[in-house]
């Protein structure tokens, strides 16, 4: 009897249960493992050391000096397994370590086992079967699943049982996937760590991604604080509520600037050393012919928040909207989705200045692409946001065009806000002050694009149907 590993527990075809245990005397992959970065062939994985099993009571989980390497095949036996080489967990890395696997089949599940161990000659300790799923070729129209969520804290890890339930070929994290400047209180490069094991350690978390490879986006909260950009010192606040560890420096009015956050290189780092990412956080994957999905970069090449709107503002800077012009026109799928971490169409708050639907924001770069994507006849392009803490599902129709926008809402009821009036022009089918999180699947029978709200508990809500 074949036995998969999917979440925390092994299913067999019998629908037995039995927990994954790890086996060994340590090091250990106490926060899991993370794969990523999923093409046709490839994909990246990365697993921290650690010194316990799971999380302390604080939520941390101790880092710790080893080696590890994978065993990976397609069978979830790990018959015929291949090892990548041993590699050495340093701490100024967070002990962390990446592994790029290539040469992997298409449209396939591929399992891997982490074995870890002190040094050379010391005992290994081996993870339980974690897997993920490889894209189909780009050529081939094939059915695919994923999801999508923002905004989360552990107040949203419930989320993922629902999530897993739905057992997706791959998930898109839109950004805020801890909150530095809350719960978290992340203000060092360490304190920034730990935020993630404390959200990633959780039981739910773990399970998910143990079988479901996800593309990591940050934006602000998992970057520095709050509507940060490269240029700022720091944040300005009220002394009364400046929090613990605050540096209050410069005053303006009755605030005082605090200045001990993370520095504009620190936050770019530290996310790259906690996910499997590359070099860029902008990238673009095709999940066969059906799907080709863009990943944004919303914080790294961006303008000056204050700086007046207009042609010389942007949040993606000149390179990114260049290669994302030409990969858009270059592109044959059938759907061309657009992720990006921050909403492009909106509506958003009145009060907010940081991100393309506001009009003291970046609007100008907004209308310039929106126009530029009628003007070129992209007809079959979906955008999906992150950042907002509702539900929406909004139709851009000003100017002649006709342009989707999704915001999948924050991973908790309890993270939401109210929903903001509609602006002039943009039709709003559905908003709702609900979490949970957003299904999109492609079904090559019809070639269709649907797109579905879930609740936390995986309620379906809202969905809208796009065909060629």
């Amino acid at each position: 009897m074949r036995k998969i590993c999917f979440g925390s527990l092994v299913v067999s075809s019998a629908l037995s249960l039995t927990p994954c245990l790890a086996q060994g005397p340590g090091p250990f992959a106490g926060g899991g493992a993370f794969s990523g970065e999923m093409t046709d062939t490839s994909a990246t994985v990365l697993v921290r050391l650690t010194a316990t099993v799971d999380q302390l009571a604080d939520g941390t989980i101790p880092g710790r000096e080893g080696e590890a390497r994978l065993r990976y095949a397609a069978e979830a036996d790990l018959a015929d397994a291949k090892l990548t080489a041993w590699k050495k967990a340093l701490p100024g890395n967070n002990w962390s370590l990446k592994f790029q696997l290539n040469g992997l089949a298409p449209a396939t599940r591929q399992f891997y086992r982490v074995e870890m161990r002190e040094n050379a000659g010391a005992p290994v300790t081996r993870s339980d079967v974690h897997s993920f799923m490889t894209a189909p070729p780009s050529s081939e129209r094939a059915p695919v699943h994923f999801q999508v969520t923002t905004c989360q804290d552990v107040r949203g890890a419930s989320t993922y049982s629902a999530m897993a339930e739905q057992q997706p070929d791959f998930c898109i994290s839109a950004g805020d996937t801890v909150y530095y400047d809350g719960s978290a209180l992340a203000r060092t490069v360490p304190t920034a760590w730990q935020a993630y094991e404390k959200m990633f350690g959780l039981p739910e978390m773990k399970a998910y991604h143990r079988d479901v490879g996800t593309y990591f986006m940050k934006d602000d909260h998992d970057y520095r604080f709050n509507d940060a950009d490269p240029y700022m010192k720091g944040r300005w606040v009220s002394p009364m509520k400046a929090g613990a560890g605050a540096v209050l420096t410069q005053t303006r009015g009755n605030k005082r600037l605090d200045v001990a956050w993370l520095s504009h290189e620190q936050g770019i780092e530290v996310f790259k050393q906690v996910f499997p990412l590359g070099d860029r956080t902008d990238r673009t994957v095709k999940w066969g012919k059906g799907i080709q999905v863009w990943m944004l970069e919303g914080r790294d090449f961006r303008s000056p928040n204050s700086q007046t709107d207009g042609p010389d503002k942007s949040i993606w800077g000149a390179e990114q909207t260049a290669w994302l012009k030409q990969t858009l026109l270059a592109s044959d799928a059938d759907h061309r989705v657009v992720i990006s971490p921050t909403p492009i169409i909106g509506p958003d708050r009145a009060m907010k200045g940081d991100n393309h639907a506001n009009l003291n924001g970046f609007w100008y770069e907004a209308q310039a692409f929106l126009d530029w994507v009628k003007d070129n006849g992209l007809d079959n392009i979906i955008i999906i946001c992150g950042d907002r803490h509702w539900q929406y599902f909004s139709v851009d129709e000003r100017n002649g065009r006709n342009i989707p926008e999704f915001c999948c809402g924050p991973t908790s009821d309890d993270h939401t806000q109210q929903v903001p009036p509609p602006y002039k022009g943009v039709r709003r089918p559905y908003g709702a002050r609900r979490g949970g999180f957003l299904g999109v699947r492609f079904d090559p029978a019809d070639r269709s694009l649907a797109c579905q709200f879930y609740s936390m508990t995986g309620e379906p809500l809202f969905k809208k149907v796009f065909t060629p």
